[in-house]
């Protein structure tokens, strides 16, 4: 079923779309699949998105496998604990819709049929589901994953206790040291900080609310 994606790909007049398309990798027994998005806000500025370009890839497995096609693109993503506490976090709410415009404008510009979404905080999150609901096509949502905590002293640590660290050593109550050392292990691995995944109307497993983003259970989603 193509319910959209027939424009781009159908007659006589749309050869030169198809030969674009053959360039990035469809042939003659794809036009009758339906082109299916994959939307990702992979980055290398923050952790929270990390793991993300290792999903969306299984994905397109999975797309190929179910008979679609899949048409991989990015978007953009901040960090919140990065941009806080001085001028970029003016920032960080515009992403949300940045996120949002940019996702809808290539679903909506290429016509593509349906949409799987990877996305990992707390602006690219809200913002995939923004576009998803304004382009309603089918979609399917894919949370990172949470970080796996740090080891200090035995204890878990994660980027909440490295906030406190630098309130108690501005109270002199601990040593600068004692920050550098919480600093270096709150966050040991790619993956989201802090996000809430919302319910909503589109498809979402249970199996990714509880699982990290280093599960391998998270690349079978």
């Amino acid at each position: 079923m193509k319910p959209r994606s027939g424009l781009v790909t159908d007659g006589l007049e749309r050869s030169p779309a198809r030969g674009m398309l053959r360039a990035v990798g469809m042939g003659d027994e794809d036009w009758v699949k339906p082109q299916i998005g994959v939307a990702s806000s992979w980055n290398e500025i923050t952790p929270c998105n990390l793991s993300l370009d290792r999903l969306a890839k299984a994905s397109r497995k999975g797309i190929l496998d179910a008979g679609g096609f899949p048409m991989q693109f990015g978007t953009i993503s901040v960090s919140d604990g990065i941009s806080m506490g001085h001028e970029g976090m003016h920032f960080s709410l515009v992403s949300r819709e940045v996120i949002a415009d940019s996702v809808e404008t290539v679903m909506q510009a290429e016509r593509l049929d349906g949409m799987v979404m990877f996305a990992g905080c707390d602006k690219s999150l809200p913002g995939m589901m923004m576009a998803a609901a304004r382009i309603d096509v089918a979609a399917v949502f894919v949370y990172a994953g949470s970080t796996l905590p740090g080891q200090v002293d035995g204890k878990d640590v994660t980027i909440i206790d490295a906030f406190e660290a630098v309130g108690a050593c501005a109270r002199g109550l601990i040593t600068r040291d004692r920050v550098d050392e919480i600093e270096r292990a709150i966050c040991p691995g790619e993956a989201l900080v802090v996000a809430c995944t919302p319910q909503t109307q589109w498809q979402q497993s249970e199996k990714q609310l509880g699982s990290h983003c280093l599960d391998r259970l998270r690349l079978q989603l």
